[in-house]
């Protein structure tokens, strides 16, 4: 079994992640991603809000989401508390398999061309559909592991749910547009970032954009680490108690015709602390087919993308992650 990060403390860098001088983190700019108040009355214009954070940035923080400052407290606690465990408890969740669910690992699952490793351990499971028999194999320690788990997934699902449905109305599209096979699917990836003996020669994620629809990412309220790639400059989102990031994932971008970005972002480590973060992914079913919405198709708008289905996407994503260029060159409309 690879080593756990959080197994232990470490005095220095391993070689192995010691990053190339020209993608280790660099200057970062003093500018913020948009925030966004959900609970304001003008829906029409919290829908453009968001279609314009997600044009610019494809990153916006939001507040009065409608989710439970306690539901929120309790996940962060029992995830510190899953990677605080011996190694003998966790080893059980660790595998090599990256279709597994739900699994142990750490540093990344998909191939790199750095070859390197990132500073990260993470635990990632199915949260939708619900699976009864999966849900028998997530972890009894933390106790109320079985019972905070699935209650914060669920919240957590549907404020993406309702992210969605502000963009189907700012885009004009039918309401329901998001619902079905092209949400069908939540995956939550709980992340563990430890003290980083030298946080500016490694990083805890590589460069990169998320595969799939849409992201909820819960911060560590404590200490910063996502930086969100900006019109060529690094910016670091500091996090707001409570709020939760948004992102557009390649579908999303797809779907929309390259109205909305799908843009990359990297987690960067700190010396200080160790820190938590829980990202939510929707995303379509592997049959589902993904292509620009008619709607936003005319005579003068043609469509950028082809369509594909998932499946396609995942096989081409998974072997070129932190390669955008390439990767959204392949399912471009070629002149």
């Amino acid at each position: 079994m690879e080593e756990l990060l959080s197994n232990g403390h470490h005095e220095s860098l391993p070689e192995s992640y010691i990053l190339p001088v020209d993608k280790r983190p660099d200057l970062i700019i003093n500018k913020a991603i948009p925030v966004i108040d959900l609970a304001a009355h003008n829906h029409e214009q919290t829908a453009m809000q968001i279609l314009q954070a997600g044009k610019e940035y494809g990153f916006f923080q939001v507040v009065n989401h409608g989710i439970e400052e306690e539901v929120i407290r309790e996940m962060l606690k029992i995830s510190k508390e899953f990677f605080q465990l011996p190694i003998e408890e966790k080893a059980v969740y660790f595998s090599e398999d990256a279709n597994k669910y739900p699994r142990l690992h750490t540093s990344t699952t998909h191939v790199n061309k750095l070859e390197k490793k990132f500073w990260r351990d993470y635990f990632r499971f199915v949260s939708h559909p619900v699976n009864p028999q999966s849900m028998d194999q997530w972890p009894q320690i933390p106790t109320s592991f079985r019972e905070i788990a699935p209650k914060y997934s669920k919240v957590a699902r549907e404020l993406g749910l309702k992210i969605l449905k502000f963009i189907a109305q700012g885009l004009k599209l039918d309401d329901n547009y998001f619902n079905g096979e092209v949400s069908d699917t939540s995956i939550v990836n709980i992340n563990f970032y430890p003290q980083c003996p030298d946080p500016s020669l490694a990083l805890g994620l590589i460069s990169h954009c998320d595969p799939n629809l849409i992201t909820v990412l819960l911060p560590d309220d404590q200490v910063n680490g996502l930086q969100v790639l900006h019109h060529g400059d690094w910016i670091a989102v500091d996090p707001i108690p409570n709020a939760f990031v948004i992102n557009v994932g390649h579908q999303l971008e797809f779907i929309t015709n390259g109205i909305l970005k799908s843009v990359e972002h990297r987690a960067a480590t700190s010396s200080a602390m160790s820190r938590i973060s829980i990202a939510t992914f929707i995303y379509p079913s592997s049959e589902c087919v993904i292509g620009p919405a008619k709607q936003l198709i005319d005579e003068n708008n043609g469509p950028i993308f082809r369509e594909f289905k998932l499946k396609e996407f995942l096989s081409i994503y998974n072997g070129h992650i932190g390669d955008t260029a390439n990767i959204m060159d392949a399912f471009k409309i070629k002149a």
